[in-house]
């Protein structure tokens, strides 16, 4: 193995980073219905709480907390690096907690699972499948033609967020926190082959752009 890695390397493909100007993007292509609904708050969610794919999609409408400060947080029950189930907040926006909100109450969803997939039908599913989360952001990267950039991913939530807290000045050791990275090198791992241009100028986020989108 350590032939092979010296005579191939061992460079890993990197995630394309979801900032939040290809955030912006994303959501202004989303269409008007329930799965443009479901859609926005997927990328919302995905952005702000920097998770797994299957751990985006295991988020339950019981997991929104709403904390002493008047802030909200989602409760991570379990993770990769969290076998045992011991738990995490992390803390979300006020605007993920309405869209998420106004979500429920539009596509008339008692409780279960925040994402939920689409029969052909278009009648709802229970949840989603992890693995149409890339087909989906697909899907929203063609309709808001960004061809000039490698396909986006479920992982591309994790790269995006991380690049924006660096570009805010924040220190690795929180970034690590919000991302749920034990280990400086796997967490440099994801930032390291991006130039400084992805986060030096970040795209401010307009939350209230957000609401009347939805509103």
């Amino acid at each position: 193995m350590y032939r092979l890695h010296r005579k191939l390397g061992r460079a890993q493909q990197q995630a394309t980073p979801l900032t939040k100007d290809l955030l912006e993007k994303l959501i202004a292509v989303c269409d008007d219905d329930l799965i443009g609904l479901r859609n926005k708050v997927m990328l919302q969610l995905g952005y702000e709480t920097m998770r797994r794919r299957a751990e985006l999609c295991a988020f339950e409408f019981r997991d929104i907390k709403h904390m002493p400060n008047a802030r909200y947080a989602l409760n991570l029950r379990s993770s990769k690096t969290d076998q045992y189930g011991e738990g995490k907040l992390l803390p979300i926006s006020d605007t993920l907690v309405e869209l998420i909100n106004f979500w429920k109450r539009e596509a008339n969803i008692k409780h279960g699972q925040i994402l939920r997939g689409f029969f052909k039908g278009k009648s709802i599913r229970d949840k989603l499948n992890p693995s149409s989360i890339n087909n989906i952001l697909k899907q929203l990267q063609t309709k808001a033609q960004i061809g000039d950039i490698v396909e986006l991913s479920g992982h591309s939530f994790r790269v995006g967020g991380a690049i924006d807290m660096l570009g805010k000045g924040i220190s690795l050791e929180r970034i690590m926190l919000r991302g749920g990275w034990k280990s400086e090198v796997t967490a440099m791992r994801y930032l390291r082959n991006w130039q400084e241009e992805y986060w030096l100028y970040p795209t401010s986020f307009n939350a209230n752009k957000l609401r009347k989108q939805f509103n």
